[in-house]
């Protein structure tokens, strides 16, 4: 398989790649399947605190719900963070996601941990995860869902040796001098690794490309990204069905392309008292269009030639 190339726009921009062009700029054909996303929520019952406005992630997440209601989606992913903090806080921002005709996938976020330490191992299990990191198989596509909060500090109770296994990591991290060094990122285990690099693999034999889901960024370099993004990329370059990778956590945003694969950071939907951030991802077999609501840029990529 060649790797994607990007459909042309304008000047070439992102260290070469002509990459996007206007929404509005639609190729015919109607895509094979339709995603919604969001990402960082951050609901709490509280009071504003700089930029976040986390009560009103409460309205902007039933105005992203009704919107989903109305469009014929394969399944919803929310890219972490749902809540800021507080166990309570399920009860609410969850609600509106209860009556969502399509299903709901959730990749965990650090912030979904800042509950009371013996809350903690129960956080994936309230999200109706059976697994901390799967895959699901759509027809000619794999969906990735990965776990960049399992080797953290935040996911673990202090008196545990996973706690006391990622502390060691961020201290060897630190002593690199990486600006991604920070509590509130983590990483990913090598067993995940192994078990990404065979699901890629399975992909591969059956013809699927693969658009992996996660909280952390891993690309460009950010102070947001996880601790072993390195490891990461590493494990992407080996398999050229990897066409895509969506991720939250950096509120602001973000974009990249490293080898001809797009990196799209979400933006925060907890950021600004009024203004509303989500997207629905549309896979056709030439192209990925993100289309982008609120605050969310819509952008669109170009895909090559299936795995063969």
């Amino acid at each position: 398989m060649r790797r994607r190339q990007f459909l042309a726009l304008t000047p070439v921009i992102a260290a070469g790649w002509p990459w996007i062009r206007p929404a509005n700029a639609r190729a015919d054909g109607e895509p094979g399947l339709s995603i919604g996303l969001i990402a960082d929520a951050q609901y709490a019952d509280a009071e504003p605190g700089g930029t976040r406005y986390y009560r009103a992630s409460l309205r902007k997440l039933e105005e992203a719900v009704a919107h989903f209601q109305g469009l014929d989606l394969a399944f919803c992913v929310s890219l972490g963070d749902l809540i800021d903090r507080d166990w309570r806080s399920y009860d609410t921002i969850l609600a509106p996601l209860e009556g969502l005709r399509h299903p709901i996938h959730h990749v965990l976020g650090n912030h979904d941990f800042e509950v009371a330490p013996d809350r903690k191992p129960a956080v994936p299990r309230r999200l109706g995860l059976t697994r901390r990191y799967a895959a699901l198989d759509r027809g000619a596509w794999c969906f990735v869902l990965l776990d960049t909060t399992e080797v953290s500090l935040f996911a673990h109770a202090a008196s545990t040796p996973e706690h006391a296994e990622a502390a060691a990591a961020l201290q060897a991290l630190k002593e690199t001098g990486a600006s991604n060094a920070q509590t509130w990122n983590g990483a990913v285990s090598e067993r995940q690794l192994d078990w990404f690099d065979a699901t890629c693999r399975s992909a591969a034999k059956a013809g699927r490309r693969v658009i992996v889901f996660a909280h952390h960024p891993v690309y460009p370099e950010n102070n947001h990204n996880a601790w072993n993004s390195a490891r990461i990329l590493e494990a992407i370059d080996r398999h050229p069905n990897v066409v895509a990778w969506f991720n939250g956590h950096n509120h602001a945003g973000g974009f990249g392309v490293r080898n001809g694969v797009p990196f799209i950071t979400l933006r925060g939907m907890v950021e600004t008292p009024d203004a509303n951030a989500y997207a629905v991802l549309h896979v056709h077999a030439d192209r990925l269009e993100l289309a982008g609501h609120g605050r969310e840029p819509s952008r669109v990529c170009g895909l090559g030639p299936g795995p063969r």
